[in-house]
């Protein structure tokens, strides 16, 4: 089989879903039949597996998302003319818009995962009534969707997909723990860390406000960027907030390492694949109880969940955190990521979507 993945970024959870994926679908297909499309600025930012993978990687020029597009469209059409892939596997809205826009006449099969639906975005009720719109119609023209969690299933059964097309394959990390020395973080006050993007949706300001007046008992340590809708931090942070920037995933398990707590304060999520990586660890969650954030946390059972956008009651959760309760946190979630989220278990099951949609 032929496999051509689709990126219109590999920023964030996208870049590491298909970094587990990618390494285990190249020993099953070989090298020569596994292809990955992405941004050419962004290839750093894939893991190390992925390129040492032998995976062919074709890139398309992106100096911002809006200009990105001519040259993301124009590769991908003489990627699918040279290559002749048997399925498409798009990721994210919109390389799943550009990939079913332009599969009408087609002989291989689509594959779409939304990685978090548009149409959960906040914003004006005009454009998400669109965007609604928009996947009710580009569900005509796909072989099945692919949803990374309960919420992404449910979801999609409110927009009308018919059930035959959709498979539920909760995403999934290796088990084995990264290789990687604890970062230097000596302090005695809460280690809090955030790990994601610096976007509207992901909530850093939320924590920042949680965060404010709090010098004498925590300690914050931001790691990321902004990408997508990228709010515009203070200049100058608080002496106990550290921006540390985009690291790479061994760098960030570093900082997990030292951490007490990760926070997850996102406005909505489709799944919250660093929530997993943190519990792996056997590090504590805290996150906004939104999409998938409230199943892996099992609405409280496994980690603490808090109302999304509410500074004070995520200032109060994390104050609350005593050692033994991070203790009881740590042994819950390393519990609760052994048995749901095994990233062997996640490529069986994409394979056996593969075998069942062939054309």
């Amino acid at each position: 089989m032929k496999l051509l993945h689709v990126c219109e970024s590999v920023i964030g959870g996208t870049g590491s879903y298909i970094s587990e994926l990618i390494p285990r679908q190249v020993e099953l297909y070989g090298a020569d039949n596994v292809v990955l499309l992405i941004p050419g600025n962004q290839m750093h930012y894939l893991d190390a597996e992925v390129v040492a993978s032998g995976v062919k990687m074709i890139p398309f020029s992106r100096k911002s998302r809006l200009s990105g597009i001519f040259s993301f469209v124009s590769t991908y059409a003489k990627v699918l003319r040279d290559f002749k892939p048997d399925v498409v596997h798009a990721h994210s809205s919109i390389a799943g818009l550009v990939v079913r826009l332009s599969g009408v006449r087609r002989k291989y099969t689509i594959v779409f995962c939304p990685h978090g639906w548009s149409v959960d975005i906040k914003g004006a009720r005009v454009m998400r009534g669109i965007a609604e719109c928009v996947e009710r119609v580009l569900a005509l023209n796909t072989d099945r969707v692919v949803l990374i969690s309960q919420h992404e299933y449910r979801r999609a059964g409110d927009l009308g997909f018919p059930e035959k097309k959709l498979s539920l394959v909760i995403s999934g990390i290796v088990p084995d723990l990264p290789q990687v020395a604890a970062a230097k973080w000596d302090d005695t006050r809460l280690k809090v860390l955030f790990a994601g993007r610096f976007d509207f949706q992901k909530g850093v300001d939320v924590l920042l406000q949680a965060v404010e007046g709090q010098e004498a008992r925590m300690s914050l340590r931001l790691v990321g960027g902004g990408v997508v809708n990228s709010l515009n931090l203070p200049e100058s942070l608080p002496l106990h907030v550290a921006n540390l920037g985009w690291l790479d995933r061994l760098d960030v398990c570093a900082q997990m390492k030292s951490c007490d707590v990760l926070v997850v304060p996102s406005r909505w999520e489709g799944f919250g694949l660093v929530a997993i990586e943190a519990m792996r660890l056997g590090v504590p969650v805290v996150a906004s109880a939104v999409g998938g954030l409230r199943e892996i946390l099992g609405d409280g059972q496994y980690g603490v969940i808090v109302p999304p956008e509410d500074p004070a009651a995520l200032r109060a959760a994390l104050l609350a955190l005593t050692p033994a309760r991070l203790k009881e946190l740590s042994e819950l979630g390393r519990t609760r990521f052994l048995a749901a989220y095994s990233s062997e278990r996640m490529v069986r099951e994409i394979d056996a979507v593969y075998a069942a949609v062939q054309k």
